[in-house]
């Protein structure tokens, strides 16, 4: 429940009401492998506080979308440290004319790679693909990413958009892992043409620079065709493929690698269920200093079962691997699933309990790592 929905007149057309949602999670845990090991797993009980801050403002030209959370868990008698996680995202659009739209995205994580609290809004960044990384050290990690775009409106029935995404990821505590910072710089370019009032076609060029703290770098361009069409008012959905190709520098060898990519998403915002899902085969940068080819599917479901019953359902599979030959560090596959039931008990508070399943397996490794964790709590909105 928002605790304020201000206008602040500035002209009656450029209005603006902010929303305000701030609220604070506290739920009880208990893990049966905390770390994600194969070997010398560790049963943890504990806490979670969390709160958060949700902020929306919108104008008739622009809208601006904030939200952020600080996240403790206490362990109690553990080997693994206590964890803090701090997050915050930001969506912003503004119509700079009647064909010009600027865009601003970005994100900003201090996590630890092998548990997180929240995908992050809708499916979360699929770029993202260290989560759930395990090591013997408990690495902690500084990730920001900022992405630009500007759209602009050619006629009645077509559109272009530019893009640009700068990544940025850091490790502390690293030492002994094979984990590297580095740095990617993206450009995007896409045309868009409508062919009814529900659907449009597209083509998008892309371009990244991938840069790790190593001497080795990696370019990728593809190209990719696209279809995003209006099944409903309440149902969209998008989808679109191409060939990717990736040349990598390490020292003074090249080497180059091409493939089929593609990505393909659902949306569905109604009165009693919201759903967003994405399935993607990918080439993204990663902590282990080199690209990787990236399939994921992602979902974030949620259902009114009753008036004061809502059934939320989050996963994530993951499967890296080099983009040539085998690599013992890269080649995984990642699993977590997490149903969650939240009753309203008042008008502002809300019960839940959830379970969230992970599994990992790396290709080079005959065992798997599993993990069993439950939450009971609650959250208050202030």
């Amino acid at each position: 429940m928002a605790v304020g929905a201000l206008i602040l007149a500035a002209g009656t057309a450029r209005a603006a009401e902010w929303i305000v949602e701030p609220s604070i999670a506290v739920e009880s845990l208990y893990d049966d492998n905390v770390d994600l090991t194969i070997d010398d797993t560790e049963s943890v009980s504990g806490y979670l506080i969390l709160p958060r801050l949700q902020v929306k403002a919108n104008t008739e030209v622009s809208k601006t979308a904030l939200d952020g959370y600080v996240a403790y868990t206490d362990y109690g008698d553990s080997d693994v440290e206590d964890k803090s996680e701090v997050a915050t995202y930001l969506t912003s659009e503004r119509q700079t004319s009647e064909r010009g739209t600027l865009g601003l995205r970005g994100e900003y994580r201090r996590d630890t790679l092998f548990e997180r609290t929240d995908f992050g809004p809708g499916t979360g960044n699929i770029r993202d693909v260290d989560i759930g990384l395990s090591r013997d050290t408990e690495v902690r990690r500084h990730f920001w990413m900022l992405e630009p775009s500007w759209n602009w409106l050619l006629s009645e029935r077509s559109a272009v958009r530019f893009g640009y995404r700068h990544t940025d990821s850091r490790y502390t505590n690293a030492t002994g892992t094979d984990l590297v910072d580095y740095t990617e710089q993206g450009v995007s370019t896409t045309y868009s043409r409508s062919l009814t009032d529900r659907s449009d076609v597209n083509v998008t060029v892309n371009a990244a620079r991938f840069e790790p703290d190593i001497d080795e770098e990696a370019t990728t361009l593809q190209l990719l065709a696209g279809l995003r069409r209006a099944f409903s008012d309440t149902l969209r959905g998008n989808f679109g493929a191409g060939v990717s190709r990736t040349r990598t520098e390490s020292g003074a060898a090249e080497d180059t690698s091409s493939g089929f990519v593609f990505s393909a998403g659902l949306e569905q915002r109604a009165e009693t269920s919201t759903l967003d899902g994405v399935i993607s085969s990918d080439v993204t940068p990663s902590g282990l200093g080199r690209t990787v080819r990236s399939d994921q599917i992602r979902v974030r479901w949620t259902l009114q079962t009753a008036p004061t019953v809502q059934f939320v359902l989050q996963t994530h599979l993951l499967r890296n691997r080099a983009l040539e030959g085998d690599d013992p560090a890269v080649d995984r596959r990642y699993y977590e699933l997490q149903p969650e039931l939240r009753w309203q008990w008042l008008e502002d508070l809300f019960l839940s309990g959830s379970y969230r399943y992970r599994r990992q397996k790396f290709d080079a490794d005959p065992d798997s790592a599993q993990s069993n964790a439950f939450f009971l709590g609650f959250a208050y909105s202030l």
